[in-house]
């Protein structure tokens, strides 16, 4: 079995049940976040680290195992570098950090991931509650765009966040630019 389809395999029975808000089965958004990176151009160890993004977090799978399984390494790192630490309770906190080890690590590949979760998750947002949306639109998002714009050099990538966190809220990202 290749890689792409081990890795479609895994998040269809490790991600059970469905999207928060929605009927959606769950492991589909991180197909949708793998296809983004592809039509975006990304290698392949790029585009399996999308696919599994999530597996970690919701599909209770360790990154030894991801290793175990002949993942490349580097799909590995992108993974553990997009994923939050659950010995972090506090959800905010959670992100708050995962956010910081983004920045720290500098790694374009690394951000590209998160883009593309963070537009799936833009797109899919109409379905959460108000103060969960309000979330992505006031915090997530502004801080993504700012954090990312560098390395990913403003490509097409982080445009295409632009244009899903701007559509309908750019007045917020403005407002946000002239606090920063």
């Amino acid at each position: 079995m290749d890689l792409q389809a081990l890795a479609l395999n895994l998040i269809s029975e490790r991600i059970p049940g469905t999207r928060k808000g929605s009927l959606e089965v769950a492991w589909v958004h991180s197909r949708r976040v793998s296809e983004r990176l592809l039509r975006h151009g990304y290698k392949l160890e790029v585009v399996l680290a999308g696919v599994l993004h999530d597996i970690v977090e919701d599909g209770n799978t360790s990154l030894k195992e991801l290793l175990d399984f002949g993942f490349p390494r580097r799909t590995v790192q992108l993974v553990d570098l997009a994923s939050h630490d659950d010995a972090i309770v506090e959800k905010d906190a959670r992100w708050a950090q995962m956010v910081l080890r983004l920045e720290q690590a500098n790694d374009s590949d690394a951000w590209a991931v998160k883009v593309c979760d963070l537009i799936d998750n833009l797109h899919g947002s109409i379905s959460l509650k108000t103060e969960r949306r309000a979330a992505f639109f006031e915090m997530k998002a502004p801080t993504y765009l700012s954090l990312s714009r560098v390395p990913l050099q403003m490509n097409a990538l982080w445009l295409e966040l632009l244009e899903a966190f701007c559509k309908p809220g750019l007045e917020q990202y403005e407002r946000f630019q002239s606090q920063v």
